[in-house]
């Protein structure tokens, strides 16, 4: 219990605080651009991901993870966990989630939660955008995991 009390401490809520912020600004933003000045998907998700990445490392910086006395390298090492963190949840883990959705048991789960809270949506595209939550959250985890242990990790006699 202590350990949990530890992981779930006031640096990772305020974490999630600012997280669940700048996803929520910077994905109107993306909407807006996609739905009101008609920017296609591909540069409307790139403008999004840029600048909730930019957002998030100076979020992390200077409010997340402030005072910390760091190693010099951190913006490097910033860039370097968002990468990892992106390239192993949004790409390796995706086709795997892909796959999983498709076993017999997991549609039936699916197809059960989808009766609860989206009736009228395509199954597909319900099992798609479960894919997709998945992979967010997979996201989230390892890229908090790296900026709380990697990036922002106060350096030794600090």
């Amino acid at each position: 219990m202590n350990k949990l009390k530890k992981i779930l401490d006031k640096t990772f809520w305020i974490y999630v605080g600012l997280g669940i912020l700048n996803y929520g600004i910077c994905n109107a933003i993306m909407l807006v651009l996609h739905l009101v000045f008609h920017v296609e998907t591909t540069p409307s998700l790139m403008i999004e991901f840029a600048l909730q990445t930019s957002i998030s490392f100076l979020l992390n910086r200077y409010v997340t993870f402030r005072g910390l006395k760091i190693s010099r390298f951190w913006p490097l090492k910033f860039v370097v966990s968002v990468a990892l963190s992106y390239l192993l949840a949004k790409v390796l883990l995706y086709k795997v989630f892909e796959y999983l959705i498709t076993l017999p048991f997991l549609i039936a789960i699916s197809d059960w939660v989808q009766g609860i809270v989206a009736k009228q949506s395509d199954p597909l595209v319900f099992r798609h955008s479960l894919v997709m939550l998945a992979c967010t959250f997979v996201y989230c985890t390892v890229n908090y995991i790296g900026q709380r242990y990697y990036v922002f990790r106060a350096e030794k006699g600090t």
